[in-house]
């Protein structure tokens, strides 16, 4: 199975004062840096969507690209619209996506959606859930489904979760809700899990 997993790294940080939180450090190395060490061993391509620092994020991966300019400031599915004109993302069989601010993904998180992925073999769709909470940006989609974000984007919609919603996306349970930590501000990094 070809799994290509696209890290959304192209947030605005306000929460962050405005940093660029991909390449906050993190326990001795970049958010980034996490959460490709996680994805390498698990999927066959990585790609980053950033809207700055390019030149950095093309050190992690050769496959950098931004939100393309009608879909800027408009969130992460402005991501997944960029990515459906981009020819390598759409050939693959799943896209895992995940966000740039989860150092702690768990080393089985393709393998857990393939194998659900097997079991519904209707479904095109999956988002991570865990017994605390659903994690949308934690998302495994068949590529083919990228231009209907385009559509909702369109719309004025901008959640993932009603994007989702709408590719009628099952979730997928995962044991541990500590897996899925993210930060979104310097007060969330001082209490470490």
């Amino acid at each position: 199975m070809n799994i290509t997993a696209l890290i959304l790294a192209g947030g605005q940080g306000s929460r962050m004062g405005g940093e660029d939180k991909g390449l906050i450090e993190w326990q001795g190395k970049a958010f980034i840096d996490h959460v490709v060490d996680c994805l390498r061993p698990q999927v066959k391509h990585i790609a980053i969507s950033a809207n700055r620092n390019l030149e950095q994020y093309a050190q992690r991966s050769p496959h950098v690209f931004s939100d393309a300019r009608r879909w800027q400031m408009m969130g992460p599915l402005a991501a997944l619209c960029t990515a459906a004109s981009d020819l390598q993302l759409v050939s693959a069989d799943w896209l895992l996506t995940v966000p740039c601010d989860t150092p702690y993904l768990p080393p089985d998180l393709a393998a857990t959606f393939s194998a659900a992925a097997r079991k519904s073999p209707l479904c095109h769709a999956f988002y991570a859930q865990t017994s605390a909470r659903a994690h949308y940006s934690i998302m495994f989609v068949r590529p083919q489904l990228l231009p209907a974000a385009v559509t909702y984007l369109n719309a004025g919609a901008r959640t993932i979760r009603g994007w989702l919603q709408q590719q009628r996306a099952r979730a997928v349970m995962f044991p541990h809700e500590a897996d899925f930590t993210n930060y979104n501000s310097p007060q969330d990094m001082e209490y470490p899990t």
